[in-house]
């Protein structure tokens, strides 16, 4: 099964999270962007059986990796 992936992106006006392609949330702050992606993923994963992934993407094109489940 593929992984889903919850992206945390910088923008103008603040932090968009994704899931997968799709827009979900925008956050003033990244630590709230954080916090709402990590339980979404792990929730997901544990009542349905997905396996996810929470990641950012930082301002300077780098990808962070923040957790993983399954």
């Amino acid at each position: 099964m593929p992984r889903l992936l919850f992206t945390i992106a910088a923008n103008d006006k603040g932090w968009q999270l994704y899931e997968g392609q799709y827009g979900r949330n925008w956050f003033d702050n990244l630590g709230d962007a954080r916090e709402s992606a990590k339980l979404l993923a792990a929730t997901l994963h544990q009542h349905h059986g997905i396996p996810t992934a929470v990641v950012v993407e930082m301002p300077s094109n780098e990808s962070v990796l923040l957790a993983r489940h399954g």
